[in-house]
Formats: C-alpha cells, structure tokens, sequence
C-alpha cells in the first residue's frame, strides 16, 4: 500500500493533486487541472496557432480564430493537454522536491464534464536521502611512503623496460628465451588449409605460443627444425568438431634479455641526472604520487560508506536495469572488437549481468550518496568549468574540442560531466573539512 500525500492546491490557481509512493522509487501521480487554469493554458495555446496557422486564402497568421479552432481542434487540444501534463509535472517535481530518473509514463488521462483535465502517470525517481554529520567521519590510516620491496620492483619495471636482446649463438632454447621462428602448419585429415608464417617471435615461458610447440622448442638450437601436433577446437560439439594440427617449426635465431645495471649510467639513459640515489628519489616521488591517488580512492570510498549510514538505499528499477544492459551491450562489442563472436564465447551470461548489476547498483547508491552531499555542501558546477573539463579530455583522446563537446550534448553527456565534476569536489571538500577536524 502506497503512502498517499494531501492533495496540493497553488494559491490562486485551481489544479490539485496527489501522490503515491507504489514503491520506494515509483511515484503514481493523480492531478485534476481546473477549468479557470484549462481556459488560460487554452489561450496560450491558441494564441500560438494562431500566430502560426497556414490555411488557403489567408497569409500566415491571419486567418479568423473560429476557422483555426474547427480546422486545427484535436492538434490544438493534444498540445493543450501536453502544455497541462506538463506543467503539472513540473509543478510537483519542485513542490515534492522530487528527482526524476525516468520520464513521466500517462496511464490515463480524460476531460470531465466539468471542463476539469484529469491524468494519471507514473515515473521513477531517486531516493531522498538523509545524511549524517560529516563530523563522525574518520579517514582511515594510509601509508603514503613506499616500502623497499615496492621501490626494488618499480626499479626492476625499469629495468625491463631498458632491457636489451643479446643473440645466443651455442646454447639451447629455454625459459625467457625470445625465439623467431618459420612455422608451417598443416591438418593432416584435410579438414582445413595449410599456412605458413616466415617469422614468428615468442617467448618462451609466456603462453605466448601453445604449450605444445613451447615443448617442441624447448631444448633445441638455431637451426633445429621440429615438429609437433595438437588438438584444436571440439569445444563447440557438432558445429565446431576437433581438428588435428601438424606444426613444423624451423628455429631461425634465440635471444637473452640482458638487463642493465643500476648504474649511474643506467639513471642518466633514463633521463636522471645525479646517480642511483636520484634515481631511487624520483622513482619514490613518483610511487608516492601513486599511492596519494589511491589514498583518495580509499578515503572516497570510505566516506560514501559513512554518508550510507549502515543502510542500503532504494534505487529505482529502470536506472539499474537500463544501466546493467548497456555495460553488457559494451562487453559483447568489445568481445567482437577483439574478433570473438559473442554468442560463440565461453560466458555465463546470467553470471555475469549478476556481477554487472551488483556493480551498477554500488555505482549508483554512491551518486546518491554524492549528490546528496554535494547539495548540502551548496557546491555548484558552471557551464565554463564543465567546457574547461570536456577540453581536457578532447586533449586526452585527440580529438576537436567542438567535436567532442558537440556529441557529448546530443547525449547528455554534458550533464554527466557536470555531475561528476559536482560530485568529485563534493568529495574534496569534504575530506579537506575533515582533515581540518583532525580526521
């Protein structure tokens, strides 16, 4: 049973409604516009048909109001009653402070003998929300100083980077190894073509090649030509039966990773000046960078599990809905960008919307939340630093400016941005009044 609200009538205006909630976040909306607000949304209407009304015989605008009203009466009674319904709309959205995430849904709508107008709709919203004081909140403790393990590995990256491939000439394949190779490949029961690759390089001990020609390879000199079979497919049943496959690969050369040293040389090649203890700070610097950045991710985090107070918000049932299929529509395209059917790939579907609803949903509950709080902390986001943010990331991405922002408003997108930009100086602002706490 839905919570009913008093019917509300503006002062000085004969329109009245009332609300239910039939859920949490589905709002059922009654109203009966009166026939003094009828007959002056009526005159607002007319007045522009009036106005704009083409008919045989007259110019633009001047044919007599008797002859617009007969020829045009459904299209000037459709607008009428879009004008009011939506009027109405916006009338209870500010006065209920509600928000809407989905539009307003006509069920029924009809003109009493009175002259009254009487519709009923529904539409989703999000949850009103209460927050507690930001005063009971407490950042968690977070180590910004790496540890030598994590300064050691980060050098080591280095290094990997820097590293060079050094020709081995007398000894065998083995682990680490980077192997160009010729390779043919045949299927011996005629069930596919022959191919032929002149130069494939891999390296062994990566599952960069399959297990298979890794031990063929394996143990073998520049020169040594191999072979080795396997088993493809057979995983599809009957439209993807098992097919054998011959490979004959010819070892054209092997090469060693020579990593170098952490040396003076070696911070200059990089770009530092000062020795290994320059390099040493600035590889700190930039782990500390890092992790200040995770450290806002973490504090974030904690603070919307603060502002949820022990509670699971309501959300409503369109948005997460709509939202769970869009991220499976972009995880299908990115399988079919990568050449994998999506209808032929190993997914559990059913699993995995599961685990993308649960993440939509934790998204979601933490807009709310920020929103909320943005609000209360009357923090507001201009048009300038909404362009500032889309020039940024035109940067990023390479692309005009006026294109980008110009797709972004077909969409909404630059709502988006501004409510992102809102909700991430919410948080800011909100940390830093923390920290000046004490938090």
């Amino acid at each position: 049973m839905g919570v009913r609200v008093p019917p509300f009538a503006p002062s000085g205006a004969s329109m009245s409604y009332e609300i239910e909630r039939a859920t949490p976040c589905r709002v059922v909306v009654t109203a009966t516009i009166g026939p003094e607000e009828v007959r002056s949304e009526r005159e607002h209407v007319l007045g522009d048909w009036l106005r704009g009304a083409r008919i045989d015989g007259f110019r633009k605008g001047k044919a007599p109001r008797a002859l617009v009203e007969r020829r045009f009466a459904n299209e000037i009674r459709d607008d009428l009653e879009e004008h009011l319904t939506r009027r109405t709309w916006d009338q209870v959205r500010t006065d209920e402070k509600l928000r809407p995430a989905s539009p307003l849904g006509i069920k029924e709508s009809g003109w009493l003998d009175s002259g009254e107008y009487k519709f009923k709709g529904e539409f989703d919203v999000y949850p009103t929300v209460t927050l507690p004081p930001l005063d009971g909140f407490r950042a968690p403790a977070f180590d910004l100083e790496p540890g030598e393990d994590e300064l050691a590995g980060a050098i080591e990256q280095l290094r990997e980077r820097q590293a060079a491939w050094e020709p081995v000439a007398d000894e065998p394949a083995a682990e680490g190894m980077l192997v160009e190779a010729e390779v043919d490949g045949a299927f011996p029961d005629g069930d596919g073509e022959a191919f032929h690759e002149d130069r494939s390089l891999f390296q062994l001990g990566r599952s960069e090649v399959y297990p298979e020609i890794e031990a063929a390879v394996t143990g073998k000199a520049v020169g040594d030509t191999v072979t080795t079979e396997r088993t493809a497919g057979g995983e599809g049943g009957e439209e993807h039966p098992a097919k054998r496959v011959t490979y004959k690969v010819r070892i054209k050369s092997l090469r060693r990773k020579r990593l170098p040293e952490v040396d003076e040389a070696f911070a200059t090649s990089i770009g530092i000046t000062g020795g290994v203890e320059a390099l040493r700070e600035r590889v700190r610097e930039r782990l500390q960078a890092s992790r200040t950045e995770r450290r806002r991710d973490v504090w974030r985090e904690a603070l919307v599990t603060h502002l949820a107070d022990g509670h699971t918000l309501d959300l409503p049932e369109g948005v997460v809905r709509d939202d769970t299929r869009k991220e499976l529509v972009e995880f299908a395209q990115a399988l079919a960008q990568r050449g994998i059917d999506p209808d032929q790939a190993k997914v559990d579907w059913e699993k995995l919307e599961g685990e993308m609803r649960g993440r939509v949903e934790q998204r979601l509950r933490a807009e709310v939340l920020l929103d909320a709080l943005a609000e209360s902390l009357g923090i507001a986001v201009s048009a300038a630093e909404v362009d500032h943010e889309v020039e940024h990331q035109a940067q990023r991405l390479g692309v005009p400016f006026a294109e980008l922002r110009g797709n972004l408003a077909k969409g909404g997108g630059l709502e988006r941005v501004g409510a992102l930009l809102r909700r991430e100086r919410a948080v800011d602002e909100a940390l830093e009044k923390c920290a000046g706490a004490g938090a």
